[in-house]
C-alpha cells in the first residue's frame, strides 16, 4: 500500500506542479530575451521587427513583407554574425558580440512575425539545409 500512495502522492504534486507554472513558458522567454537583444542590436538598422518602420532604406525588412523567411537558418546566422560574404555587405560582424543563444534568441524573435506559411516554407529550408550538411548547420 505504500508505494501506491507514494505513487500518488508523486503524481499530485507534479499536476501541482504543473498548474502553478503559468508563467511563461522557456521559448517565451527566449523570444523575449531575442526581443531585447534585437531593440538593443538590430532595430537602428533594420526598424521594427515586422515592419521595417524606423530603419535604414537599405537593411532588409524582417517580417512577412521581407525576404528573410527565405533563408535557412544556418544562413541567417551567419548574416548575423557577420561571417558570409556577399556582394554590397553593409551589415557589421556581431562575433564577439553576440552570442550562440542570443542569435538563436533573435531568430525566434524575429519568426514570431511570421505568418504559417512563411514559418513553414523557413522550416524546411532550414530541414534540409540540415541534410545537406550532414546535420551542421553552416557555421
Amino acid at each position: 500500500m505504500a508505494p501506491i500512495l507514494g505513487l500518488s502522492v508523486g503524481l499530485v504534486l507534479i499536476v501541482a506542479l504543473a498548474a502553478c507554472g503559468g508563467g511563461a513558458s522557456s521559448d517565451d522567454d527566449v523570444v523575449e530575451v531575442g526581443s531585447t537583444v534585437y531593440q538593443r542590436d538590430c532595430m537602428i538598422c533594420h526598424g521594427e521587427a515586422r515592419t521595417g518602420e524606423g530603419g535604414l532604406a537599405n537593411a532588409p525588412v524582417h517580417g512577412p513583407e521581407g525576404h528573410t523567411w527565405h533563408h535557412p537558418d544556418g544562413q541567417l546566422k551567419e548574416l548575423i554574425l557577420g561571417v558570409l560574404d556577399y556582394p554590397q555587405k553593409t551589415m557589421p560582424s556581431f562575433v564577439g558580440k553576440l552570442t550562440d543563444s542570443e542569435v538563436d534568441a533573435v531568430l525566434e524573435y524575429i519568426k514570431t512575425g511570421w505568418d504559417p506559411p512563411q514559418l513553414e516554407y523557413q522550416a524546411e529550408v532550414s530541414r534540409r539545409e540540415l541534410e545537406l550538411s550532414g546535420g551542421e548547420e553552416s557555421r
